[in-house]
């Protein structure tokens, strides 16, 4: 009987040790589970700061392919020139081989209706004709008359010869300038291909830099203003908040040289009055500074785009489509129309002019020896600045 009395304090004690023991458990999990908001900042801190490491290195290689690919253009576009020069030559020696031909066969024709005169005359008609003159002064003029056809037969063949022998010296010739043109073309090729594969490269390098920048924003979420701040100035693009271009005019991945004056054959030769900005089809043109813009279209540059700021304005052409702040006030920044091949062009790129309110004195001039072509500057000093 005293046993079964002390049962029910046994159960009692028990039962208080379990429940203090899932009170101390409950207690200390989230302790030992979980991180403090200091803690988790500071997380995200370092986390922040390695993200800025790999952005720094990510631009450091978009600028040196875009260097790299500047190079690529320029020899791209010098392979080009040479190769519309030669198929320009090959237009005008096969004009004037054609009209040569046409002579030649003008000559051969005259030649052989002579030769078909002559055997129908024959010989003993010609004699008579000799035998029948009236007096020594007939038979004299008669004798001289004779050598002269005979005389005109003979320049004729020589004229139908010595045409044949230009003909073919101008058939090598043109056979000399298509392997020149066959060979230019294998070179615009191979550069083009060269160029495409930078181009690439920059764009896996642009999509690492993106990822680690939208990771970083989410990190800015949680941290202070500051770190926004610095964000957006690591991975903004270059800009000259100062300068006549405040901004690249073609967003990345994009190869830049200068052009400016290079020999152009489209169309008869003209110096070309801009600098090429090469990129992938639909990437962004911007609009470089404040001011107004207007789309137009023309032949040559195919669908094109102004702004017009407060020094002067800009010319974009060869677009692929305008954006919808293509027409009316624009922002730094602002998208005006995508990159394209329009116009009289087969490659992608925008063609761009920078036209100043006042003619500078003493601008630099390109590796073509012109600083000015009308009222167009070259716009390579000013680019080599933001892009």
């Amino acid at each position: 009987m005293a046993d079964n009395r002390r049962l029910p304090h046994l159960h009692a004690r028990r039962l208080v040790g379990v429940a203090v023991a899932l009170l101390l458990v409950t207690a200390l999990a989230p302790i030992a589970g979980a991180e403090t908001t200091e803690e988790k900042l500071a997380a995200a801190e370092r986390e922040f700061d390695q993200l800025t490491d790999e952005i720094k290195a990510q631009q450091a290689i978009l600028s040196q392919l875009a260097q790299e690919a500047a190079v690529l253009a320029q020899r791209w576009d010098e392979a080009n020139a040479r190769w519309e020069q030669i198929t320009e030559e090959l237009r005008t020696t096969r004009t004037e081989l054609e009209a040569a031909r046409q002579e030649y066969l003008d000559l051969r024709s005259q030649l052989n209706a002579r030769a078909r005169e002559t055997y129908m005359d024959g010989p003993a008609n010609g004699l008579e004709f000799l035998l029948g003159a009236t007096s020594l002064a007939d038979l004299s003029d008669r004798v001289e008359y004779v050598n002269a056809i005979t005389q005109s037969d003979a320049d004729l063949a020589n004229a139908v010869q010595n045409l044949k022998n230009d003909l073919a010296a101008q058939e090598a010739e043109q056979q000399e300038l298509q392997e020149k043109a066959a060979k230019a073309l294998r070179a615009v090729e191979a550069d083009r291909a060269a160029l495409d594969a930078k181009m690439a490269e920059q764009q896996s390098a642009l999509d690492k830099l993106n990822a680690a920048k939208a990771r970083a924003e989410e990190l800015v979420k949680d941290l202070e203003k500051q770190r926004a701040r610095e964000l957006a100035l690591l991975t903004g693009m270059a800009a000259n908040p100062n300068g006549l271009l405040q901004i690249c005019p073609v967003a990345l991945p994009h190869a830049v040289y200068d052009g400016f004056g290079a020999p152009r054959f489209s169309g008869g030769y003209h110096p070309h009055a801009g600098n090429d900005i090469i990129a992938p089809a639909g990437t962004a043109i911007l609009a470089p500074f404040p001011g107004t813009a207007r789309s137009s279209y023309n032949s040559l540059g195919g669908n094109a785009v102004y702004v017009y700021g407060a020094n002067g304005y800009v010319y974009n052409a060869h677009l692929s489509a305008f954006s919808d702040k293509s027409n009316g006030p624009v922002q730094t920044g602002d998208v005006i129309g995508f990159v394209g091949e329009t116009g009289d062009t087969n490659t992608n790129h925008d063609h761009f002019e920078w036209h100043p309110n006042v003619i500078p004195s003493g601008w630099p001039a390109s590796p073509y020896g012109y600083s000015v072509i009308g009222s167009a500057v070259n716009p390579w000093p000013l680019l080599q600045q933001v892009c």
